[in-house]
């Protein structure tokens, strides 16, 4: 009998590390959260026009630029109702570009570190994916949308009761010539997220 118990016991603990090492329990779901209304250090500024797919859009985005000194940061500060693994996917464009005929941006490979880095709550998370380069005639009519020309990127992130401080800085790639133009984050998790947003009309580019 005290076998079976020991037995009952193993099982039931390892069911229970298996649960906790699932994620926060409940089904997950996706919470958005855009950069633009995130808190931006000194030189990110926000933009808005033409998105660029295989070509010119019609759809208007918003984005945070000048995201390419090193040490630029774009912070998240988002409250969990519990502790929770969850994904995290950055959606973002490459801002390394070869002035020519034809303009030249850059693939971007997150993984690498070289562009940006993701840390949670003061841990550097690890992203995977590559941000796609473009070759494009040089149009200063719609060079814009070339900067605007989005992938994506992934990371495991463990999540805390409470606030949770996800910044993204900038490695100030090139010297400072290139980086990454930042759309959103998305964080797949099952928890409720909230956020306050950042009122950040006020970061324009001068014409």
């Amino acid at each position: 009998m005290k076998k079976l118990n020991r037995a009952l016991a193993a099982v039931t603990l390892s069911a229970t590390l298996i649960a906790s090492l699932a994620g926060c329990g409940g089904s997950a779901q996706d919470y958005v959260f855009e950069a633009e209304k995130a808190e931006l250090s000194a030189s990110c500024m926000v933009e808005t026009g033409p998105e660029y797919t295989t070509e010119v859009t019609t759809t208007e985005v918003t984005q945070v630029g000048y995201f390419t000194t090193a040490g630029e940061t774009i912070t998240f500060k988002i409250n969990s109702s519990k502790d929770c693994s969850a994904t995290l996917t950055l959606r973002a464009a490459s801002a390394v570009a070869t002035f020519s005929d034809p303009v030249v941006f850059e693939e971007v490979d997150m993984s690498k570190g070289e562009h940006a880095v993701l840390s949670v709550n003061g841990t550097e998370c690890k992203m995977e994916g590559v941000l796609p380069g473009l070759e494009a005639p040089m149009d200063w009519e719609v060079f814009s949308a070339y900067y605007k020309h989005y992938g994506t990127a992934t990371a495991k992130i463990d999540l805390k009761s409470g606030e949770n401080v996800i910044v993204l800085t900038s490695k100030g790639y090139n010297g400072g010539a290139g980086g990454i133009n930042v759309d959103k984050i998305t964080i797949n998790a099952a928890a409720e997220l909230t956020w306050n947003e950042t009122d950040n009309s006020d970061r324009v580019p001068q014409q």
